[in-house]
């Protein structure tokens, strides 16, 4: 009996590291796959592909205009940044496959630059031969169509996008819950089109823009999608759509931003989902928090870009007369706002 117990013991040691060891290998093997992906496909060692010189004219110009927001910026600051900005504008508006809106909003930048330190002190002779060619860029712009990158007063900025109501976001918040109960009725493209466009107002890294969303209506294809996560079961066939979040790798320059794909994405998505539900539209967020085998899976179902890294999949529709959502009730706030001077609220 005693030799029957050690020998099960050893058994159960034995099945224990088995199990640690895949799950190590399984650790190992994702992030050597999600390394090579961004090592190909960011910025950080292939940089002459256009949507890396997007990304870096899009990072520069965006540190033209907050060096223009601050208290008191120094006149003509950002030599090496600016001048950057102006090669790379010409790089990429020789390009026949560039967008004119990002050039648009460098030109704005510039321009507004230029006319921010124009009566102070005498103009840099650095900028004088630069300043004739962002001019050319203007005669050749329509601001009409795109809008001019720069600053403006924030208090107009509130105004233009604050209702007489006032503020209405807490309401928004508190009041959505992920629903898993879809009635019959379908969104309409022009709502997720809305939708889309006001989660591009999410924070991103120098404003990058690095998220992309893909929708699957109900039917043949969001069923393949949701057949490879494994968090929709008994629910997933019903929704409308099934939207997929993901990043754009060419946004992100340098090894510190190996993560950011995963912030911006994350702030666009939960953007994205507020947006819904201000429109009436109804949502579950769907992890994809998995590893290479299935990774690859999806990848190959739809044939997704190398360079794109999936978010997480968003189930949405409209609820069921029948359906309820959780109560999940949150932490106590000082759990989570870890400030002493608030320790007693």
């Amino acid at each position: 009996m005693h030799n029957a117990l050690v020998r099960a013991r050893n058994a159960a040691k034995q099945v224990r590291l088995v199990q640690r060891v895949r799950t190590e290998w399984l650790l190992l093997t994702s992030y050597h796959y999600d390394a090579q992906r961004f090592r190909r496909n960011s910025g950080v060692v292939s940089r002459s592909r256009a949507e890396v010189l997007e990304a870096n004219i899009v990072m520069d110009y965006h540190r033209v205009e907050k060096g223009l927001t601050l208290p008191e910026p120094r006149a003509w600051f950002g030599q090496e940044t600016v001048e950057r900005l102006v090669a790379n504008c010409r790089q990429y508006a020789a390009s026949p496959d560039h967008d004119p809106r990002t050039v648009t909003a460098a030109v704005g930048a510039l321009l507004q630059y230029e006319e921010a330190f124009d009566d102070v002190g005498p103009t840099p002779q650095w900028w004088a031969g630069l300043g004739d060619i962002v001019s050319e860029f203007k005669a050749r712009i329509d601001p009409d169509r795109h809008v001019l990158g720069g600053t403006e007063p924030a208090f107009d900025r509130v105004a233009r996008h604050i209702d007489s109501q006032g503020h209405q976001f807490e309401a928004i918040a508190r009041s959505r819950s992920s629903v898993r109960n879809f009635g019959p009725e379908t969104v309409d493209n022009a709502t997720i089109h809305a939708c889309v466009g006001t989660a591009q107002t999410s924070p991103s890294v120098c404003n990058r823009q690095a998220a992309r969303v893909r929708s699957y209506p109900r039917g043949e294809a969001a069923t393949a999608v949701l057949a490879l996560q494994n968090g929709n079961r008994g629910f997933g066939n019903t929704a409308s759509h099934v939207l997929l979040v993901t990043a754009d790798l060419t946004a992100f320059l340098t090894p510190g931003e190996r993560n950011q794909a995963y912030i911006d994405g994350g702030m666009f998505a939960m953007t994205l989902v507020y947006a819904l539900h201000d429109s009436g539209v109804d949502s579950c967020c769907l992890n994809w928090s998995t590893v290479r085998s299935q990774d690859r899976k999806l990848r190959k179902l739809l044939n997704l870009p190398e360079e794109e890294v999936v978010m997480m999949m968003i189930a949405i529709g409209f609820a069921s007369e029948r359906s309820s959502v959780t109560k999940s009730p949150q932490r106590a706030v000082n759990r989570v706002y870890l400030n002493p001077a608030s320790s007693d609220l």
